[in-house]
């Protein structure tokens, strides 16, 4: 099962990204509500028998840290990855980041060797196979938008794919220490 550790936004910063208005370009697929999140770690390919291992990892990590951690997003859209992502950066989540890969790094090592430290971000958008041109990139960038929520859990999350995008699924939320 394909897997990885995420924060939901909460429902007033849902429904304001909602509202976030991009202009329509060609080879640019939005990500529909429902699958906005801010990932903590990604674990990839993950045997289904690891997966009560990983909840009691994330439990640990949860357990040891003070909530919640307050997301802050913004200050509005930028590219992200090579200039195929359109993403909102994010702040405020490093340290729940750092607790979560340090907690999963044993049951899931760096497929990379290094992998890269956490860069908060909110992915909206995505370029279709292609770049886009630079007149469309300057368009959909510093498209404004903040929000803060506060972070009260962390979830591990399943994505299939379908023929209508990734679908996510929880599989555990694991509460933060108050």
């Amino acid at each position: 099962m394909r897997i990885f550790v995420a924060v939901w936004p909460d429902d007033s910063t849902l429904k304001r990204l909602n509202l976030l208005e991009l202009a329509p370009v060609q080879g640019l697929r939005l990500v529909r509500p429902g699958r906005w999140h801010i990932t903590l770690r990604f674990l990839g390919e993950v045997e289904e028998d690891l997966v009560p291992a990983l909840v009691d990892a994330l439990g640990d990590a949860a357990e040891n840290m003070a909530g919640p951690l307050r997301c802050e997003i913004g200050p509005g859209t930028a590219w992200f990855s090579g200039e195929r992502v359109l993403q909102i950066p994010v702040a405020g989540l490093d340290e729940g980041a750092e607790a979560v890969r340090r907690a999963t790094l044993p049951l899931v090592p760096d497929s990379n060797h290094g992998e890269a430290r956490f860069t908060g971000h909110l992915t909206v958008a995505r370029s279709k196979q292609h770049r886009l041109d630079a007149s469309a990139r300057a368009a959909l960038a510093g498209v404004p938008f903040a929000a803060s929520f506060d972070v009260n859990s962390f979830d591990l999350v399943a994505s299939a794919l379908s023929s209508e995008g990734p679908r996510y699924t929880t599989v555990a939320r694991v509460a933060l220490r108050r």
